[in-house]
């Protein structure tokens, strides 16, 4: 109707089953979702390894040949049937001739969220590593890796292939190789230099959703699928390693960079996207661990530095964050990926720490901690998220977070094992990751079916957006017992 707003409307149930009876725009009517998948899948294969010591010359080989064999098969289905949201924030499905969403509804914006794949990947994969003990405490190691994986995904809503089928058959394989050069630097101490490379095959969901002629409004919908290149990573890593009989230091500067990597694209159309490869991301930062044992105490800390970012240039979809392109706030936009740019949901600073004690010879004490730094969202790829408290509310990213955990073993008597653990011990509230996105509900926590009553751009209103958050664990205890016979 027109001229209405929050106060006059303020709840969809009505015009949610009205629409779905009518079958007419429900997708559009409706604020909520109901989205029920289903997967069988199972796994096998086989593993043959030899290996054997020689000599040439002053030189000691110590050799190992490998081949393997995975088979898997997977089943997956999926439907979406349209709903209303409550107060409470459950979602209450609705029955009717357009209660589903399976792009049959009189709508402009009709989509079709079913999905109905069979898939089986064959992989093989042949390896050898050669360990060259060179003499005065230095040693090669020299590896190569050669897999083959055969993906076959068979749609039983769309079969024969082409725009939004999910029928293919891609093959992919490539020659991994890998080097380390190890030398003793003093007694107990290694330095150690090595570059690998490892490649990544496209996963199923990546495979189902890179046709830019058959987008997908969110990157876990599956659509057409045109082939994508497989993901290269190549490491060059240095470590230092000591130890000796009251314990271990170890430290590492590590690089790796990706080729071909994967991301979930901004389509023309408006608030759809595609993965596809775009071109190159870097982690690289420090490793940092040690460990030692006085007496009945046992103490070990890490640290590691994270630097990952994004190496190219690309446009993503940034509906939710408030510097994307759109006319006005609150619409859907894009956002400009730019090299330098954090790559979301991977922390910069993680610090463990642990502390045991065997208080006696039956009974043993842990008390472990991990700190972990905030992350940016999803949907702050740009990293230039502000909330301003009306169209976007909360933050691009989580806070940092420290969680304790404490557990303890008895041991009563030979082979019976008695163990309890209590984990985030404080009962901490944390968020592991976030993202960004629309929101039905306002800052109060109310249900919000027209946030907005202007401005009307081509017959859409703003909607306001928020940050999501995954919780992390809330406190939990965990007992039970080991028997070895």
């Amino acid at each position: 109707m027109s001229g209405e707003t929050q106060a006059n409307t303020p709840f969809p149930k009505w015009r949610c089953i009205a629409n779905v009876l009518l079958n007419s725009e429900p997708n559009e009517k409706c604020d909520g979702l109901v989205n029920r998948s289903q997967t069988r899948q199972s796994e096998w294969g086989a593993t043959l390894e030899a290996s054997a010591s020689l000599a040439t010359g002053a030189l000691r080989h110590d050799v190992t040949l490998g081949a393997s064999y995975i088979g898997s098969s997977a089943h997956f289905t999926q439907s979406t049937q349209f709903g209303y949201l409550l107060p409470d924030r459950t979602v209450v499905a609705v029955s009717g001739p357009g209660a589903f969403a399976d792009g049959t509804q009189d709508s402009e914006n009709a989509f079709d969220a079913r999905v109905d794949l069979r898939s089986r990947t064959t992989a093989l994969s042949a390896y050898a590593l050669d360990h060259v003990a060179m003499g005065r405490g230095i040693s090669l190691d020299l590896a190569a890796r050669y897999d083959r994986v055969s993906v076959r995904n068979r749609d039983g809503i769309t079969p024969g292939g082409g725009t939004g089928s999910l029928d293919s058959s891609p093959v992919y394989h490539r020659l991994n190789p890998a080097v380390t050069l190890t030398g003793a630097v003093a007694k107990g101490a290694n330095l150690s230099l090595a570059w690998s490379q490892a490649s990544r095959a496209p996963s199923a969901i990546e495979l189902g959703c890179s046709d830019p002629e058959s987008p997908c409004r969110l990157p876990n919908a599956l659509a057409g699928d045109p082939p994508l290149r497989q993901v290269i990573a190549r490491t060059v890593e240095m470590r230092f390693d000591a130890g000796n009989a009251w314990g271990h230091v170890h430290a590492a500067l590590f690089r790796t960079d990706s080729s071909d990597d994967i991301l979930f694209v901004a389509n023309d159309a408006s608030g759809y996207g595609y993965f596809r490869n775009f071109g190159k991301t870097r982690r690289q930062g420090l490793e940092l661990s040690a460990k030692a044992r006085a007496g009945r105490f046992t103490l070990s800390a890490s640290y590691t530095l994270l630097d990952a970012t994004y190496r190219s240039g690309e446009t993503v979809n940034g509906s939710g964050n408030s510097s994307n392109d759109a006319p006005a706030p609150g619409f859907e936009g894009a956002i400009e990926i730019r090299p330098g740019n954090r790559i979301p949901l991977l922390p910069r600073h993680t610090a463990k720490a642990a502390l045991g004690w065997e208080a006696a010879p039956w009974l043993s004490l842990d008390l472990d901690m991990v700190a972990v730094s905030g992350v940016y969202a999803r949907g702050n790829e740009n990293n230039a998220h502000q909330p301003d408290g009306t169209y976007y509310l909360g933050p691009g990213k989580t806070d940092p977070y420290a969680v304790f955990n404490l557990g303890g073993e008895v041991r009563p008597g030979p082979g019976i094992t008695l163990f309890a653990m209590v984990r985030n011990l404080f009962d901490k509230a944390y968020a592991t990751a976030a993202q960004l996105g629309a929101t039905a509900f306002d800052a109060q926590g109310q249900v919000v079916s027209r946030p907005f009553a202007g401005p009307v751009i081509d017959g859409e209103r703003p909607l306001l957006n928020s940050t999501f958050f995954a919780p992390g664990a809330p406190r939990s205890i965990q007992v039970g017992a080991r028997l070895r016979f």
